[in-house]
């Protein structure tokens, strides 16, 4: 099973999809639980006049053979539809926009138009549209591939993964991980 969570890590690191292939779940920190007590009912009453939805649907699930995605709403527009994900972060992301444009290829496969996808970081007020396009698309699919392929084992050769100190030692894997410290970077192989 993929879920819109496997691609976040994915992006984030590659080496954490075979490490959740092996069993092991990321802790918990206190960030995620902050991110989870959010109003989001409160913040979507802000938004829904900005977007002028017809329709918003909250935390549907969105189900194409091994793929599950669940983000926090899906709008309704007249001729199209788009996934919005809520994000309790100061620090716009790549993982985000990944996970959103997942969702996005989602409803596509369940036969929905998706034009663009939206982020919303509460702590800077700020929305992000991101264009849904055909190289979203494809980049997804290779994504999904590639997260495929690390799950079965599949990899014709080691992949190096290469990250910041920072970035491996606030990881919710780093004590399954195991990474070699080489100066200020962690490296792993897949």
């Amino acid at each position: 099973m993929i879920s819109g969570v496997t691609i976040k890590h994915y992006i984030f690191c590659p080496a954490i999809i075979q490490i959740e292939s092996l069993g092991f779940e990321e802790r918990i920190t206190e960030a995620m639980i902050e991110g989870e007590e959010v109003d989001k009912e409160k913040v979507m009453n802000f938004l829904y006049p900005t977007l002028k939805a017809k329709q918003v649907v909250k935390k549907p699930v969105l189900r194409y053979k091994d793929l599950i995605g669940i983000p926090d709403y899906v709008l309704k527009f007249s001729y199209y539809y788009s996934p919005l994900d809520l994000k309790n972060s100061r620090r716009i992301s790549l993982d985000h926009k990944f996970q959103i444009l997942f969702y996005s290829y989602i409803m596509e496969k369940l036969n929905m138009i998706v034009k663009e996808a939206y982020l919303y970081y509460i702590p800077l007020k700020r929305i992000l549209k991101i264009p849904y396009t055909s190289q979203d698309k494809d980049h997804v699919e290779k994504m999904i591939d590639d997260i495929r392929k690390i799950q079965r084992n599949e990899n014709r050769k080691n992949i190096r993964i290469i990250q910041p100190t920072k970035k491996c030692k606030n990881c919710g894997f780093f004590n399954y991980c195991k990474p070699i410290k080489y100066g200020n970077f962690y490296l792993r192989e897949i």
